[in-house]
């Protein structure tokens, strides 16, 4: 995320920045514009804006931390937390269809 605030920052732009609290790990980077700078306590909070804040969400082939993102993200569409988008693409087809499967 810092590449993306440095970016915005760089271009005169307002950054935002949501940011958990971890004891020895995570500090906010310093291209955040400060009024926009959040800090979370727990991470389903800190998802639950992500999200909910969103206007798209686009999921590449990652790691077990992409998984996670984007079934976070489809367990709050499916309750009705987050607005309903299209969430296909030819991709992820595949896993969507798995996780139909009785």
């Amino acid at each position: 995320m810092e590449a993306a605030n440095r970016g915005a920052y760089e271009a005169g732009g307002k950054t935002i920045g949501l940011n958990i609290q971890l004891p020895f790990e995570q500090h906010p980077n310093p291209y955040i514009t400060p009024e926009l700078n959040f800090d979370f306590h727990y991470f389903f909070m800190r998802k639950y804006w992500f999200a909910y804040l969103a206007k798209a969400l686009v999921v590449f082939p990652g790691g077990f931390g992409t998984m996670d993102e984007m079934f976070e993200v489809l367990t709050l569409t499916q309750t009705r937390e987050a607005g309903q988008e299209d969430h296909g693409g030819d991709l992820w087809a595949g896993v969507l269809e798995a996780c139909h499967q009785p």
